[in-house]
């Protein structure tokens, strides 16, 4: 029924597959097909065309070039041959040596049962150093082959051979400045940790969900960047896992999570050889984080929050090979920054920063207080932003903090 389903809708225009999934409904037409059905496997998406937009959206929005983070697609196998089954052999992949597949590194994993009807097949996708400097669309196909326990009457075990298409514009590798890493392991969300809110105003979306990501919530800030010439990777996998030489700079958006020693001491070594370094913090306090508690009905326990919007003991462990440091009291307010109107909603403040870097400050109020029942109107001056040039060499990059993050998160914006 699943695939008769899915082999018989009709695709919405305009609308990616993340949240449309196969299109809409045709009933009429999935009667047909079930008619007619064979059992068979197949795979869901059928094939992927990393060019193809907006339907393979995000994936359609950057080319792929040598030296940038496997770009990973999770494919279902839907299993009509029976409600258990098992791949027989490994997954092949065939490139098109016409259609220049010989340029994509293909790497495969997949589930060891396909149980209950289901498995899955994650694909791996990255390019060859043959291909540099080389401009083009490598195509190709990926093979696999169900088998599931023969049914009742039947002698020999059932199979099914399905195979999915690739294809990925190539372009030459862009030089480091224009090359952007977004860190997305520091980065956690409610489930499996009680993670609250950035914008403790927005009370009835008390936890942070949304997972912090550039095709998520920060949509509108990958897609200015992306308009603005810049290539844009996720690190999935601690600092200690990149090579800063191939990139301009690293952007901490909002992190939730520890840094190992290596990480902390890895990261210094790469700004004092040119990597820039961009964070934005957000709140964090320990009595604004009992506040947040809450009682969990299903677990039947008091749920106290796991760190702030974000991680700021950790950060403040990140920065102190510079000298920076962050405080614990809660901000916000209106201001104005150049020709923008912004709205700083529960940030952080800058409370040490090296003499020789530029501090921004900009008249906000305790919101912390507020929250806590003072009730205080007193405004202060703050300072939210600062910028330092690592002076360990003549090639060193640069620090920057600003100490809210919600002025790029699509969830909650209300001025930039």
């Amino acid at each position: 029924m699943k695939q008769a389903l899915m082999a018989s809708a009709r695709r919405l225009p305009g609308v990616n597959m993340f949240e449309q999934g196969h299109g809409k409904l045709d009933l009429i037409k999935a009667f047909h097909v079930l008619n007619s059905y064979k059992p068979q496997a197949s795979l869901s998406p059928s094939y992927v065309d990393l060019s193809e937009c907006q339907y393979m959206w995000p994936y359609c929005t950057q080319s792929l070039y040598y030296g940038a983070m496997p770009t990973i697609v999770n494919v279902t196998i839907l299993n009509g041959l029976g409600v258990s089954g098992r791949l027989v052999g490994k997954p092949q992949w065939h490139p098109y040596t016409p259609h220049h597949g010989h340029f994509l590194d293909v790497a495969l994993s997949h589930s060891e049962l396909l149980w209950p009807w289901s498995g899955w097949l994650a694909v791996s996708i990255a390019v060859s150093r043959t291909a540099a400097n080389w401009e083009g669309v490598a195509q190709g196909h990926v093979e696999l082959t169900v088998e599931s326990a023969p049914e009742d009457g039947e002698t020999e075990p059932r199979r099914s051979t399905v195979s999915l298409a690739i294809k990925a514009k190539i372009i030459p590798t862009p030089p480091r400045h224009k090359r952007i890493l977004w860190d997305q392991y520091h980065n956690l969300r409610y489930p499996p940790g009680y993670f609250p809110r950035d914008n403790l105003l927005m009370k009835n979306d008390p936890l942070d969900w949304n997972g912090d990501h550039i095709h998520t919530n920060f949509k509108d800030m990958y897609q200015h960047l992306r308009n603005s010439g810049y290539y844009i990777e996720v690190l999935g996998s601690p600092f200690t896992c990149f090579d800063a030489s191939q990139y301009g700079m690293v952007l901490l958006v909002d992190p939730e999570e520890e840094y190992f020693p290596e990480e902390v001491a890895k990261l210094k070594r790469d700004v004092d050889n040119g990597l820039s370094l961009l964070v934005f913090a957000d709140w964090y306090n320990v009595t604004v984080m009992k506040k947040a508690k809450f009682y969990d009905e299903n677990t039947r326990q008091w749920w106290m929050p796991d760190t702030g919007g974000a991680n700021i003991p950790a950060l403040n462990d990140l920065l102190s090979s510079w000298g920076i440091a962050l405080g614990d009291r809660v901000f916000e307010g209106d201001f104005m920054f150049g020709d923008h109107d912004m709205y700083y909603a529960s940030g952080t403040s800058i409370a040490r920063f090296p003499k020789d870097g530029i501090v921004i400050s900009h008249i906000l109020k305790d919101q912390g207080e507020d929250i806590l029942g003072t009730k205080s109107k007193v405004t202060e001056s703050v300072p939210i932003l600062g910028i330092i040039q690592s002076k360990a060499s003549e090639k060193s990059g640069r620090v920057a903090v600003y100490g809210d993050s919600n002025c790029l998160d699509n969830s909650h914006l209300q001025k930039g």
